[in-house]
């Protein structure tokens, strides 16, 4: 089973939460308020992570024959999650992805206590 699960569920028009679980660790990023628009002639959802754990960025983009691609980032790290499908859940549909693909895009600086 892959590390990291996302889940993007719509919880009103055009309104959408997005919740990263590492299933390793148990952690949670959530996002509460993404949204839908046209960016660069193409539909998307995009959001930034809650005030608790700022910085991360989730975009969501329709690959085609009901998948979906979902990419979270912030300064260090990118997520993807390249094969997310619509999943109908007792709580209504949801698009759900798992990936361990983490990518390394900088090192963070390690502070020395002295």
């Amino acid at each position: 089973m892959p590390r990291y699960q996302i889940t993007l569920i719509n919880h009103s028009a055009g309104r959408y939460r997005g919740v990263l679980a590492d299933l390793e660790s148990r952690s949670q990023i959530d996002f509460p308020e993404c949204s839908k628009h046209r960016q660069n002639g193409r539909s998307v959802i995009t959001g930034n992570s809650s005030s608790d754990l700022p910085g991360w960025f989730l975009e969501m983009s329709f690959v085609g024959d009901g998948v979906f691609n979902i990419t979270l980032s912030d300064p260090y790290f990118r997520i993807a999650f390249p094969e997310c499908e619509l999943d109908e859940a007792d709580n209504g549909p949801r698009l759900v992805g798992w990936t361990d693909d983490v990518q390394v895009l900088r090192e963070k600086n390690k502070v020395n206590a002295a």
